[in-house]
């Protein structure tokens, strides 16, 4: 029996292959974006994180990117994609972070001391110093700072809020937590040793793998990695003493001053 064009059942078939087309060329639009965001974000972690995991991670994140997509509410698809895939691929990382209890907890230690001593010192404390504050051998505490770089690094700092800036839905707030953020970030790293800086230059806005960093500077990839976790840990550690020394009421009244 053949269905009369002009019939609501035939209109409604028609706009629900129409959908399903408009869909279809939005996954065909977005596969190439979740492979370069995969692979970018792939250069920035360790070895062991198989960019094909990230891959499927992101693919399920343009999935439902697909699915919950309002054009009259996000005129362009693709900064929107952009926030659920990179948001799909950070979830995969965090389910399969490597870092047992134990290292966050000596991780969380490495910051408290750094905070202490910087506090008490006056200056960023050394390497040394920051290990027999711990009571543990200098090479122990450069293996722990280098499985800092395990678990949440620089990026996962400001990750929300540029997501959210990129997608162009960030709230006022948001953009004003995110701007200050950078300030802050910019002054912390400011205190940083030249050959710090130079690392993180080189990984944060270079790009380049440990690897490379290391055959840049004439250091083992180890090394690289270890400068990085440690600075991770120094710029938390500042950044929280920011934040707290922003909080103390006696600050707060001169402000409004």
């Amino acid at each position: 029996m053949l269905t009369d064009p002009t019939s609501p059942y035939s209109a409604h078939s028609s706009s629900n292959n129409s959908q399903e087309r408009a869909r279809e060329e939005l996954i065909r639009q977005g596969l190439p974006l979740v492979r370069r965001m995969a692979f970018r974000m792939a250069r920035r972690l360790p070895p062991n994180v198989d960019v094909n995991d990230l891959i499927g991670a992101g693919t399920e994140g343009l999935l439902k990117a697909v699915q919950y997509y309002d054009a009259e509410r996000y005129p362009q698809f693709e900064p929107y994609a952009k926030t659920r895939i990179r948001g799909a691929i950070l979830d995969e990382l965090r389910a399969n972070d490597s870092l047992t209890r134990y290292g966050r907890s000596r991780m969380a230690e490495i910051t408290n001391t750094i905070k202490e001593l910087q506090h008490r010192l006056g200056r960023q404390p050394a390497e040394d110093e920051i290990a027999a504050k711990m009571g543990i051998p200098l090479e122990q505490y450069q293996r722990l700072t280098g499985d800092l770089m395990r678990g949440p690094t620089l990026q996962g700092l400001s990750s929300v809020a540029a997501d959210d800036a990129e997608s162009g839905t960030a709230t006022p707030d948001v953009v004003l937590l995110d701007s200050d953020l950078k300030r802050r970030l910019a002054e912390a790293m400011g205190k940083l040793t030249e050959r710090t800086q130079q690392v993180l230059a080189l990984y944060y806005q270079e790009e380049c793998t440990q690897s490379e960093i290391g055959q840049i500077l004439g250091v083992t990839e180890s090394r690289v990695c270890q400068i990085l976790g440690e600075a991770t840990a120094r710029l938390r550690a500042m950044l929280d003493e920011n934040s707290n020394a922003s909080d103390r009421p006696g600050k707060s009244r001169a402000a409004r001053g």
